[in-house]
């Protein structure tokens, strides 16, 4: 028999001789025949899969070939630090912490950053939720006042409600004895005394409560209203800083304002906020004037005092009654129309009260 009957079906020529197939040339029998066709068909799976690899080692070749020349050539897209926007500092931080931000890494910047917006965010945030807070809790107690407000300003009419029912119903009831007979002779008609009795004790209370309450809330404003008035004066005439001199000045104050007519009983209810005076009153307008006249004084231009010279005397003379009071007034008035001093005005106050 030739090669070609002893070739295999299909064409193929097996690449290697069965383990079981002689090695002489002698024809194959029908067993020998079916066991190599029977390994043949074995080895054909292994060979499929050894061929993938190779398969899939062409297509990643093939898309490494395919990528843009610049990923190939080790080149990127990434844009140069160097073009990059410069990232500012936080506002919050410190003089001394922005000095150190430039020294920072750009990661540790654009890290840092982000935190401080976000801190900001909450912060506001916060702010926001606060204030809203705020405003509902100052609505709520503006409306609590008012009808607080409402409340007390109708006790007096219900009051007076109250006692002419009492006139009207109860007008025979004087004493204490009308009490008692009631009690014994109408029972029911006692119950509604006593009932009525307690919405006049409970209307009462409060009205005393609201007239307490009323006159605290005025005596807080007035201290307010006096602590304020009293820093103005002070950066206006620093010397009324220094208690001292405050009060040096306050007693003067009282004297002059009783030389100009008013009582000490009107200056205490004055000092407490109990006494109200019109800018028309005569004695302010005194006061008014003073100052006016003080003012044009100041503003005439000072002249060369002449240092008072004692009289000469002779030995053994005494000097008139009265001399030393008035030159020391004189020299007190020179001074003053010279530096216009407060503490000066006093002394010449007390120098005239003294000459008489």
């Amino acid at each position: 028999m030739s090669d070609e009957a002893n070739a295999p079906v299909g064409g193929e020529v097996a690449s290697a001789t069965p383990a079981n197939t002689p090695a002489s040339d002698a024809p194959l029998t029908v067993r020998e025949a079916a066991e190599a066709y029977a390994s043949r068909r074995q080895k054909e799976p292994e060979q499929a899969d050894g061929a993938e690899p190779a398969a899939t080692d062409t297509k990643l070749a093939d898309e490494a070939n395919a990528a843009p020349a610049e990923q190939a050539n080790g080149e990127t897209q990434e844009i140069d630090p160097a073009e990059k926007p410069p990232i500012e500092p936080p506002r919050s931080w410190t003089k001394e912490a922005k000095e150190r931000w430039d020294a920072l890494p750009p990661e540790t910047q654009e890290y840092l950053a982000q935190r401080e917006q976000e801190r900001d965010r909450e912060v506001r945030r916060s702010q926001n939720e606060a204030a809203e807070h705020r405003k509902a809790i100052e609505a709520e107690r503006m409306e609590v006042e008012r009808v607080r407000q409402e409340y007390e300003a109708k006790l007096p009419a219900i009051m007076q409600a109250l006692q002419d029912v009492q006139a009207g119903q109860f007008s025979d009831i004087k004493t204490m004895a009308d009490v008692e007979r009631m009690a014994i002779e109408d029972p029911f008609r006692k119950i509604q005394w006593d009932t009525h009795q307690q919405k006049l004790q409970a209307v009462h209370y409060e009205m005393e409560q609201a007239k307490q309450r009323q006159t605290t809330e005025q005596q807080t404003k007035w201290a307010e209203y006096v602590n304020l008035e009293n820093s103005k004066a002070a950066e206006l005439h620093p010397e009324l800083a220094n208690p001292e001199k405050a009060k040096l000045l306050q007693g003067a104050a009282v004297e002059l304002l009783q030389e100009k007519g008013f009582t000490p009983q009107e200056l205490t209810d004055l000092a407490n906020g109990k006494e109200r005076v019109s800018i028309f009153d005569h004695r302010i307008q005194s006061l008014i004037l003073d100052g006016v006249k003080y003012q044009e004084a100041q503003k005439a231009k000072p002249k060369a005092i002449a240092k008072p010279v004692p009289q000469v005397q002779r030995p053994g003379v005494a000097q008139p009654k009265g001399a030393a009071a008035d030159a020391s007034v004189q020299a007190l008035s020179q001074r003053l129309s010279s530096t216009g001093s407060v503490k000066d005005a006093f002394a010449l106050y007390q120098a005239k009260k003294k000459a008489g």
